[in-house]
């Protein structure tokens, strides 16, 4: 039976899949006997790597994700260790079966060394890749290492962000979706620099997400991490002064824009689910305001800065030119005139998945050393490059 990306892009077959891991397995053996033979491991600095070696080796990001038992894992409480690091996910077809495959052999062929190795995968379809789902793949895959994933979209998505891991949706079956029920309370500074805060309908009585309106804003800003007293008219390191004020604004959903409104009684503003709340500075150009609903509320926003666009509701596509709304497919008219640039095309080069990947070994000082490229390398000179570095 054939299966393969829905662009057929990648098409595998269960023989093909089976062949290469009893090549795997036939050569364990010999695997141990390169192991044996005099400078195959070499301890010191001059080690020879035989993947991509980092000529200056960046730090690896931290992060902190849930496993498929549902416990934190955080990547610096491994420092000291050697450390894989694979992005894949469970229902690829075959790129990501085979770098499991991998894994699991370098897994089983550690040997004394496997008290100084750790194996993580992090995964880039957290919508179907739940902690339930993890669980009871890795059992039926007999995988014993952490496979991770979050609830929370923002937070996985953060770390790809800084592994430089750019998620190709064209060419996989990726999805992540919007966290339900979302509040956006957004600020424009008067340097006309803006930044946003979704937040979670808790789902009150009385069909109330929050207690008041500063409930909402106090909540807001606290999981920021951003000081907020409007006693003090102060929002983050910016005071109002006699020569501008902050003015509260909400979005207008029919007329899709922000609107000011009245900030003198905020006890008697009510929140529900669809109430979206920004300060603005009086000085500042309100077009410079993100917009309250994502995609007009048809899709979400899958990346950040340039490479943000939107992954838009089924029936809905992107209009030529705009990759930040959603609006109604028009099927009397699918020809594509546009000569925009795609914003996702100066990062695929950095790391994609859906027409390749990268599995990353970091070393004891957390630094990412040596990086294997797509799928076609070899597991053996991989093993033998993360015993190298267990010897440094």
């Amino acid at each position: 039976m054939e299966s393969g990306f829905s662009h057929g892009r990648y098409i595998t077959t269960s023989k093909r899949v089976g062949d290469y891991l009893n090549k795997l397995h036939f050569n364990s053996i010999l695997l141990s006997l390169i192991l044996l033979l005099p400078g195959c491991i070499d301890g010191n600095d001059d080690s020879n790597i035989l993947g991509t070696e980092y000529k200056d080796p960046p730090l690896a990001p931290d992060f902190t994700l849930q496993n498929q038992d549902g416990e934190l894992v955080r990547f610096a409480d491994y420092e000291g260790k050697v450390i894989v690091v694979a992005f894949v996910y469970t229902t690829c077809p075959d790129v990501c079966l085979i770098i499991s495959a991998n894994l699991d052999y370098v897994d089983d062929n550690l040997g004394e060394n496997a008290e100084d190795v750790v194996i993580l995968s992090v995964t880039i379809d957290p919508a179907r890749d739940t902690v339930d789902h993890l669980s009871e793949w890795t059992e039926r895959m007999g995988y014993e290492w952490d496979h991770l994933t979050h609830e929370n979209a923002s937070i996985i998505e953060n770390v790809w962000n800084t592994w430089n891991v750019v998620v190709d949706d064209d060419h996989i079956a990726n999805s992540l979706p919007p966290e339900d029920e979302m509040l956006r309370f957004g600020v424009l500074n008067p340097d006309n620099t803006s930044f946003k805060m979704d937040n979670k309908c808790w789902n009150l009585p009385d069909g109330k997400c929050y207690l008041d309106f500063d409930d909402f804003a106090n909540s807001s800003f606290e999981s920021a991490e951003i000081y907020y007293n409007m006693e003090e008219n102060k929002i983050g390191d910016w005071q109002a002064n006699e020569e501008w004020s902050w003015e509260l604004h909400n979005w207008d959903l029919d007329n899709e824009r922000w609107m000011k409104i009245n900030s003198q009684n905020l006890s008697s503003i009510l929140i529900n689910n669809d109430m979206h709340f920004a300060w603005v500075a009086s000085n500042a150009n309100i077009s410079n305001l993100l917009p309250g609903i994502d995609c007009n509320n048809f899709g979400w926003v899958m990346g950040t800065g340039s490479s943000a666009h939107c992954m838009c509701d089924e029936g809905y596509e992107r209009p030529d030119g705009d990759w930040l709304s959603c609006v109604i497919i028009n099927f009397e008219n699918e020809t594509n005139t546009t000569q925009e640039i795609d914003p996702h095309a100066e990062t695929l080069g950095e790391y994609e998945i859906g027409h390749s990947t990268s599995t990353y070994i970091i070393d004891k000082n957390m630094n990412k050393r040596v990086s294997y490229s797509g799928i076609h390398w070899d597991v053996e000179e991989f093993l033998i490059d993360v015993i190298t570095l267990t010897n440094e």
